[in-house]
């Protein structure tokens, strides 16, 4: 077998894949949604540099769902974990400025422990306090959630063990991996909305609530966003 031979067989497995996922259009018509929602948060961000990554963010969205598409598993949990640390590392540096601009220089990572931080974190009572004081009952729930999901994304990023015989070495339609992908991302999106949200809604003053009036459905279980559409 030739390599053109080989990576066209590739190929033709990969358009069999392709066309068994987006059998679950709706699915995918959802994620597509909620990646074009940070899009439009993106927007209505002043600062520069905060708006490209949440751009990085809603890209990053878009490419863990092609690879799912094409059965590229583990890329695209590889991928959607990718967007959650940039999603939330976004929230991070907007109120720590010289950590982004050492991120911009290269010389700094964005530290998931120190995100996620109890007490001091984007996900903390103390940030929400500060920011949207409504939601201090909401994050530690929104907290667990996020704990919870991107270790369940590590897990095929550090590549353990089961998720090989989860995933397979074999380029093969997998439903059940598909459902798993998007529980993931539902979880993802909504973390990543709830924590713009905190950061902007109220804190920013005239924020534009108009053009971001899709929280109303992707956060509609949490009262107090709610609350500021109806007002």
């Amino acid at each position: 077998m030739t390599i053109d031979e080989y990576l066209n067989r590739l190929n033709e497995k990969s358009q069999q894949i392709f066309n068994d996922s987006i059998k679950e259009s709706s699915l995918f018509g959802k994620a597509h949604n909620t990646a074009s929602h940070i899009y439009e948060f993106s927007e209505l961000i002043t600062d520069v540099n905060e708006r490209q990554m949440l751009l990085s963010v809603s890209s990053q969205l878009e490419y863990s769902v092609l690879n799912l598409t094409l059965g590229l598993y583990r890329q695209s949990f590889f991928s959607l974990r990718l967007a959650l640390e940039i999603g939330l590392g976004t929230v991070h540096f907007s109120i720590h400025k010289l950590e982004h601009q050492e991120w911009i220089n290269g010389v700094a990572d964005i530290k998931w422990a120190t995100i996620i931080d109890e007490d001091n974190g984007i996900l903390s009572k103390r940030f929400a306090k500060a920011f949207f004081p409504e939601l201090d009952s909401y994050i530690s729930s929104e907290r667990s959630k996020t704990i919870a999901t991107y270790r369940a994304l590590s897990e095929y990023v550090h590549g353990n063990k089961e998720t090989w015989t989860k995933s397979g070495l074999v380029l093969e339609y997998d439903q059940e991996l598909l459902k798993n992908f998007f529980d993931q991302y539902d979880i993802v999106g909504e973390v990543i909305l709830f924590a713009l949200s905190c950061r902007y809604l109220k804190s920013t003053k005239d924020f534009d609530l108009d053009s971001v009036d899709f929280l109303k459905v992707e956060l509609n279980h949490i009262d107090p966003i709610r609350q500021l559409f109806t007002r």
